[in-house]
């Protein structure tokens, strides 16, 4: 039997937005309705059955959320991200160079523009990350309990990703991981900075793609803590969502 999806209608919903509701629904909580829309962002349910997606879906119009019932099987799969080392405007486009290659995407072939923020454990690439491992190797020479471990510090990532072009692929940018210098004199030492205003050169004008709630946040420097999501997967997720909107009715 097919499991179904309730997802928002709306692109740029906002992340948070539909808690109260959900939070109001049988044996849910506030943390609960909170978590659950951090890690499905757009979405008010997964895995339904088809009764039960009516159900939530017919509550949530009630409530003022318009909702669309989607199969889980039928949830767009993504195209592989081809990661940006620079992005660099030109005329009625931008071209983006990729590892081994350099391609270009016309603005009106954009189908979604859309950023992303969550907070991870940072990668460590220092000595210092080594350290829990050593204690624990020696600890266990010793044949002593193992120390107490520091819980690792967190950082915000950033991600954001465009759809476009004939054979419609799918870049990724990174602010960590993009060259600026295209920006001329308006870059600046802060790489989000740069990222908002990459951003902000793009998503302008591609009048005809989908966009999602964070890009607006991001690029008005509004408070992000609301708008960030669980994880890449989350991020996933949503630009799946996103996918499906864009589609042709």
């Amino acid at each position: 039997m097919s499991q179904y999806a309730a997802l928002l209608k709306d692109p740029l919903a906002e992340l948070l937005a539909p808690a109260a509701f959900l939070a109001g629904r049988p044996g849910a909580t506030r943390d609960s309705a909170q978590f659950f829309l951090r890690a499905n962002p757009g979405f008010l349910g997964r895995n339904l059955p088809l009764e039960a997606a009516r159900e939530l879906s017919e509550a949530a119009g009630l409530a003022g959320f318009g909702t669309l019932l989607v199969p889980e099987a039928e949830l767009p799969a993504l195209p592989t991200p081809m990661p940006a080392e620079k992005i660099e405007v030109k005329g009625n486009g931008f071209s983006a160079k990729l590892p081994g290659a350099v391609i270009f995407i016309p603005y009106d072939s954009v189908t979604v523009i859309a950023a992303a923020a969550w907070d991870a454990e940072a990668l460590p690439d220092t000595v210092q990350a080594l350290k829990p491992g050593l204690f624990a190797k020696i600890a266990a020479l010793a044949g002593a309990p193992l120390p107490p471990v520091p819980a690792a510090p967190k950082e915000t990532f950033f991600r954001a990703d465009v759809i476009g072009g004939e054979e419609v692929l799918r870049v990724t940018l990174k602010p960590e991981a993009l060259d600026f210098s295209p920006l001329g004199p308006a870059r600046s030492p802060s790489s989000l900075i740069n990222f908002r205003l990459l951003l902000d050169t793009l998503a302008t004008p591609c009048f005809g793609a989908v966009k999602n709630g964070f890009l607006p946040a991001f690029l008005a420097s509004a408070p992000l803590a609301p708008h960030k999501v669980a994880s890449p997967e989350a991020a996933d997720l949503a630009l799946s969502r996103l996918l499906l909107l864009s589609s042709p009715k």
